[in-house]
């Protein structure tokens, strides 16, 4: 019913704004809204006790820290990346990946699947995976979802100790996991050890991007031997402009010293500093983007060959600048504010930006924008004392999955309802789906 209603009062809201029925001035024809990117933006706002987002779409809590595993045990706190793997290419049947950004670290994978009739998200089953075998993990925090279907949940912090006595340093790694039944393949050591936030890889299954959070931080390009393999490859980093030309030089990753050794060795070779790069996308038109947290930018460049090209051309994409927004109420010009973080591409090449500072919002910025010509719309807002992280869609674009992590506890001072009709408290590290109104629940 409380769907329902919000769905009417959406309908009403664009039919109140659009009208002015007569002959001289017929009424504008409102398209209909057939994507997840299609929204008028949330007018900019300090953070409430509730969920801000748009009225033509609706969410539905998957889980929260707390919940009892099938498996046993429960979900740990500090939901993060939520990696949705298809089956079989289904966006109605899949694996979710959420890390917990915990010392010690934590994924648990959950099977799940779109019911057709409720058209509501069930989980049929739930593991956490046991990282014994690697020596354990710390703050996973964000991630990505291979082409081949696999998971690698980054550690975000290094620990110089070697309590398991196998040479490397036991934190600070990319950690490849195969969802399907729940296993480690490995940590990817020769990725390098440094404080991981994040990959992306092309769709040559050999190249990945990835960035050191931290300050300084370096950005990398990791090019593998052999297809679907990450065991062993060259390791690049960039050096040059962060507006003009640069170029990837190589760094040593053979030998367990060099691979612990990340940091120390960019240095040596000049590389460019970023403070804090916090995640890495590859948009539709090939281009690689990248968050600067402590810079409060997206940068981009063009890599002039993934795999044997040497030149690199970047520029800002969007950031540090105040932008307008235009919503029910009229246009606020708002700052980017700090802290851009989490991104993701939606189908249609439009780059969702996930924020955790300043008013913790969710930007969208559209396909075609540029700092001259600004294209920005304001999707959400998380809860008081939350951000919004780990981002992906389901193969269609029809589905979002996130999570809302360091919510405040005070904030059971108010509720929510979800698409199954349930009460939400947003006062717990929770992973959600959003989509628009008429694709999920009834």
């Amino acid at each position: 019913m409380i769907k329902s209603i919000r769905s009417i009062v959406f309908i009403a809201i664009i039919m109140l704004a659009s009208c002015t029925n007569n002959d001289d001035n017929p009424p504008e024809i409102i398209p209909e809204i057939k994507s997840i990117n299609e929204f008028i933006s949330v007018e900019p706002q300090i953070q409430n006790t509730d969920f801000v987002f748009p009225l033509s779409h609706t969410f539905q809590k998957i889980i929260e820290t707390g919940d009892v595993l099938t498996a046993g045990g429960t979900l740990p706190p500090r939901n993060d990346f939520t990696g949705y793997v298809p089956i079989e290419g289904s966006s109605i049947n899949g694996y979710l990946s959420i890390n917990s950004e915990t010392t010690p670290g934590g994924v648990s994978v959950l099977d799940i699947n779109l019911n057709s009739t409720t058209q509501l998200w069930e989980v049929t089953y739930s593991e956490a995976v046991d990282f014994s075998n690697v020596g354990g993990t710390i703050n996973n925090c964000s991630g990505t979802v291979t082409p081949w279907n696999t998971i690698i949940s980054c550690e975000e912090r290094i620990q110089l100790i070697d309590d398991n006595m196998d040479g490397y340093n036991d934190f600070g790694w990319a950690v490849e996991i195969d969802p399907v039944n729940k296993k480690v393949i490995d940590k990817r050591w020769a990725l390098g050890n440094f404080a991981h936030e994040n990959a992306v890889i092309h769709n040559n299954e050999r190249t990945l991007y990835q960035g050191a959070d931290s300050n300084p931080g370096y950005l990398f390009r990791f090019v593998a031997h052999n297809n679907k393999d990450l065991s062993s490859g060259d390791l690049y980093v960039y050096v040059g402009s962060k507006e003009g030309a640069g170029n990837w030089v190589r760094i040593n990753n053979t030998t367990i010293k060099e691979r612990n050794t990340t940091i120390d060795q960019s240095e040596v070779v000049g590389a460019t500093v970023f403070n804090g790069i916090e995640d890495v996308e590859i948009a539709p038109d090939g281009m690689v983007y990248f968050a600067v947290k402590g810079e409060d930018t997206v940068y981009r460049f063009l890599d002039s060959d993934p795999i044997n090209g040497l030149d690199v051309s970047m520029e800002t994409f969007v950031g540090d600048m105040e932008y307008t927004i235009a919503h029910e109420g009229g246009e606020t010009s708002t700052p980017w504010g700090t802290g851009n973080d989490n991104l993701a591409f939606d189908g249609d090449g439009n780059l969702w930006v996930l924020q955790d500072g300043s008013n913790n919002n969710i930007w969208v910025v559209e396909k075609g924008h540029t700092q001259d010509n600004p294209k920005i719309k304001l999707f959400g807002i998380a809860p008081l004392g939350a951000e919004a992280t780990g981002i992906t869609f389901s193969p269609d674009y029809n589905y979002l999955f996130m999570s809302i992590q360091g919510a405040d506890a005070t904030n059971n001072s108010s509720e929510q309802i979800d698409a199954a009709g349930n009460s939400t408290k947003f006062d717990n590290h929770i992973s959600l789906v959003m989509a628009l109104n008429e694709n999920l629940g009834n």
